[in-house]
């Protein structure tokens, strides 16, 4: 067992994601917003913001995707599924990924799992 971290850098790119993610076979997923922690240190935060955000702003939206994963095929038939519907990872900054060891996961499909690390 795996866990998946997924950075989605580049939300225009969220539908493409999820979609390659279902493909895969990694429908148990878990996804929350984010905000590049570079840019909020540096900016200052003023009291009026105003209701809408503007380009900038939007440019420094992350969203964060956890998935347990059964191997590191599938974050690899994932990459493969972006890649087949033109998505170019190389040329972009699009997203960032990480498949961890899990010493122990727990799902209610496959139970208890303890793995040797």
């Amino acid at each position: 067992m795996y866990y998946l971290v997924i950075t989605i850098t580049n939300i225009d790119y969220k539908e493409d994601i999820f979609l390659s993610l279902q493909s895969a076979g990694i429908s148990q997923a878990s996804s929350l917003e984010a905000l590049n922690l570079k840019k909020a240190l540096s900016d200052e935060f003023s009291l009026f913001t105003g209701f809408f955000k503007s380009a900038s702003e939007r440019e420094d939206e992350q969203m964060i995707i956890t998935a347990v994963i059964e191997s590191k095929d599938q974050a690899r038939e994932f990459l493969n599924n972006l890649k087949t519907t033109g998505v170019d990872l190389k040329k972009q900054d699009i997203l960032r990924m990480a498949v961890l060891p899990a010493a122990m996961a727990f799902t209610s499909d496959t139970g208890l799992f303890e793995g040797d690390l």
